[in-house]
């Protein structure tokens, strides 16, 4: 941020106290200029012609350019005197602060739809939300199902996040490939765990949103305890309906609902227990979103919890801009030296 200001602005004072009382003194004089007490008849009338006649004479065309570069002169010199600086502020955060990433499941049970439109785009919402209201933390951004990719490292750069969130969806990870299906909650805690810098003056936090059970992949529990040793919290947010909710899926262009190989309507569930045993012994918190409003009362409890108070690098610099003025100034008055010049030797040449 770039902002002009003057060193000593008070000499903008001076110069208007001085030119005022000039002014005053000037009328003063005006005012009690003698009167001529015998006045000859038609004297005025032959001042007034003669007058108007040398009004566009040499010596009144330099006598006004002389004033106007007088004024000039006074004016540069003035604003070089006051010391005109552009100062240039450059913030940065300081390094306190957090490190937060966000691992969102992405396995397809995340298109049910207790959450409205459904618990993907629900948490895309609340994370963008998060996201929007972060100053002074890096954030990160991790999908998983079977397998956990990062989508986004570390970055203070919130817009590059708030993309590859919005690019986000069941379709991220190709979840027909055999290796990649399910949901590998502890596989995800470990690579997020690598994910993070060995800066100690930073907060470690992992937000790891899932609606499923773990079934694939490292065991939760050791994962959490690898989170912990590493100074990493863990806060589990478990999203759905407890009871579970039914799957939509497509069929011959149709909606229509997941079904069990006995025929019952198939319901999504989540391992509310290995999620509280995750944050617990990650030293973190465990959250229950069964709708929107929890969903968004979370999100508002982890920035809550998650407000520390961090120092902001203000690194100001001022370059001097008074030597234009002055060099103005002085070509002013050198031209008013020599304006002043210019009658007399047209007076001594018309003598001659």
């Amino acid at each position: 941020m770039i902002n002009m200001e003057f060193a000593y602005s008070y000499i903008f004072i001076i110069t208007g106290i001085v030119a005022a009382i000039n002014i005053v003194f000037w009328w003063w004089q005006k005012k009690n200029k003698k009167i001529v007490a015998v006045q000859i008849p038609f004297l005025n009338d032959l001042q007034k012609a003669q007058k108007q006649a040398s009004y566009f004479s040499l010596g009144n065309i330099v006598k006004w350019l002389r004033n106007v570069a007088f004024v000039c002169a006074v004016a540069l010199l003035t604003i070089a005197l006051a010391r005109p600086q552009s100062t240039t502020e450059e913030k940065s955060a300081s390094k306190n602060g957090v490190d937060i990433l966000i691992a969102l499941d992405v396995s397809e049970s995340m298109l049910a739809e207790d959450l409205q439109p459904n618990r993907i785009e629900a948490a895309k919402k609340y994370i963008n939300n998060f996201v929007s209201d972060l100053e002074s933390d890096r954030v990160g951004l991790e999908v998983f199902a079977g397998k956990p990719f990062t989508q986004s490292p570390l970055s203070f750069d919130y817009n590059v996040i708030r993309y590859y969130l919005s690019e986000i969806s069941t379709d991220t990870i190709d979840q027909q490939r055999r290796e990649l299906g399910g949901t590998a909650i502890g596989d995800a805690i470990v690579a997020a765990v690598n994910r993070f810098t060995n800066d100690d003056e930073r907060t470690k936090v992992l937000v790891l949103l899932t609606d499923g059970e773990a079934n694939v992949g490292v065991d939760p529990i050791i994962a959490a305890e690898h989170a912990r040793s590493n100074g990493i919290k863990i806060y589990t947010v478990g999203l759905g309906k407890k009871e579970g909710a039914p799957l939509p899926v497509i069929q011959n262009g149709q909606k229509v609902y997941a079904r069990n190989p006995d025929g019952s309507v198939y319901k999504t569930k989540f391992d509310e227990k290995t999620l509280k045993n995750i944050a617990e012994i990650s030293n973190g918190q465990y959250f229950y979103a069964g709708d929107n409003a929890s969903l968004k009362k979370t999100f508002d409890t982890i920035n809550a919890l998650e407000k520390t108070e961090y120092e902001t690098e203000t690194t100001v610099t001022k370059e001097e801009h008074f030597w234009g003025w002055l060099l103005g100034g002085f070509i002013a008055a050198v031209i008013v030296g020599l304006l002043q010049f210019i009658p007399s030797l047209y007076n001594h040449k018309k003598l001659k």
